[in-house]
């Protein structure tokens, strides 16, 4: 295994602290390394400054873990004689800490090992905690990594824990309930307005949530925690907005704000910033759909923006493709009895760009080209009827084309890029 080598160019005052903290680490001057000392590092020349005996402070004992392969030596410096290679992930009791280095035991010898590659023992999750995943893992059927894997749990995620056994937390991820190794779960800290990550793939704009407000300002903000990083800073006025209850609860709340999904993403928005009714127009406006086309992607007026009037979401749409849209729900309805089912039309440029970073190129377009950064496209439910088995796809897919309005097929099933539920406009 390869090991730090020692400096070769010492200062000559130096050397003597070095012999000394050979024979004796506990009384010798120690002196900082110029790289920290990793198991598998290497360092190049050294020079050493003693430090005062005040360093070193003794009858400190604490339990921490080492980060990687460590070398146990005798001495707290590169120089030290080694002893034995510490590996990663063990437990070690600091008994004394100096100049970057902490002394410890293991394995019946007493040594020095860097302090860097040392740190806190994670607290073991409890039932009822919220953790925060510091891994890929793999969701188990059963408290046990034996059990039959369900799926795989992505790195970042915040889960509510419900049991712990052995070692495990049962969580439930993307709708699957089941077992991940507690070690590897950190505990969020429960202080309000935190950042939730919820964990699911892209399903809807409303994703069951009924709780309606629209944005009642123009540029409205969308936060990953209260008063922490934007993660989209141009919503339309008019645009809806679910309040999620149960994960801003989770979260904490906070006076003021409210945690919501808006543009299909999720996060908190100031409650200053919202209306309880839309008040953007239903009505087609006289712009072209080459007027809407020319504007940038993502970036339309709100004046060539109006309200579906028959969706109860009043999604935003471009002017020119509302009345193909009418003509199509009319069909639609006559037909199935009831409206089509919208779930989103216009885009916003950041929440393209958050989609690109989130969702990854097979299910967000590359932002700039998508045809809802004009808003000259819908997006209708991921349910059962409106998949490509689904009757109202079939419909759609036979008919859609009379009323300006078609399926792509490079959408098609089969296609790596499928989506049952996209449609694009393609009037004038």
């Amino acid at each position: 295994m390869p090991v730090n080598r020692a400096g070769t160019a010492l200062l000559l005052g130096t050397a003597i602290a070095l012999a000394l903290a050979a024979l004796n680490p506990v009384q010798a001057q120690a002196a900082p390394q110029a790289v920290p000392h990793v198991a598998a590092a290497q360092t190049g020349p050294s020079a050493y400054i003693a430090q005062p005996e005040s360093m070193f402070r003794a009858g400190v004992a604490r339990v921490l873990q080492t980060t990687a392969n460590l070398n146990l030596r005798a001495a707290p410096s590169t120089s030290g004689k080694k002893l034995k290679v510490v590996p990663k992930g063990t437990r070690l009791t600091v008994t004394a800490t100096r100049s970057g280095w902490s002394q410890v035991r293991h394995a019946g010898q007493t040594g020095w090992v860097s302090s860097t590659y040392l740190r806190s023992i994670p607290k073991a999750v409890k039932q009822g905690d919220l953790g925060k995943t510091t891994a890929r893992l793999t969701l188990r059927q059963k408290a046990s990594t034996a059990s039959k894997a369900l799926a795989t749990v992505p790195k970042g995620g915040i889960y509510a824990v419900k049991k712990v056994s052995g070692g495990h937390a049962q969580i439930t991820s993307r709708g699957k309930s089941g077992w991940i190794q507690g070690k590897h779960l950190k505990i969020v800290a429960k202080k309000p307005g935190r950042e939730i990550y919820i964990d699911q793939k892209y399903t809807s704009n409303r994703a069951g949530l009924t709780d309606r407000y629209w944005t009642k300002v123009s540029g409205g903000d969308l936060y990953e925690s209260v008063n922490g990083k934007k993660r989209i800073g141009d919503i339309p006025r008019n645009s809806v907005v679910y309040r999620d209850m149960k994960m801003e609860k989770t979260a904490g709340s906070v006076k003021g704000w409210i945690f919501v999904r808006t543009q299909g993403m999720s996060g908190w928005m100031k409650t200053s910033q919202l209306a309880r009714t839309s008040t953007a127009s239903t009505k087609p406006k006289k712009y072209s759909a080459r007027q809407v086309l020319a504007q940038k992607n993502g970036r339309v007026p709100e004046k060539m923006l109006v309200a579906i009037p028959w969706d109860k979401e009043k999604t935003l749409i471009a002017a020119p493709a509302l009345k193909d849209l009418n003509r199509l729900n009319a069909a639609f309805k006559k037909k199935f009895g009831r409206n089509l089912d919208v779930d989103l039309a216009y885009r916003t440029r950041a929440t393209q760009d958050a989609y690109w970073v989130e969702l990854g190129p097979y299910v967000a377009a590359r932002p700039g080209t998508s045809n809802h950064g004009w808003g000259t496209a819908i997006d209708v439910p991921e349910t059962y009827d409106y998949s490509f088995r689904g009757k109202y796809y079939k419909w759609l897919k036979a008919n859609s084309k009379k009323y300006n309005w078609v399926h792509r097929k490079i959408l098609e099933e089969g296609s790596p890029y499928a989506e049952a539920w996209h449609f694009d406009y393609v009037g004038r």
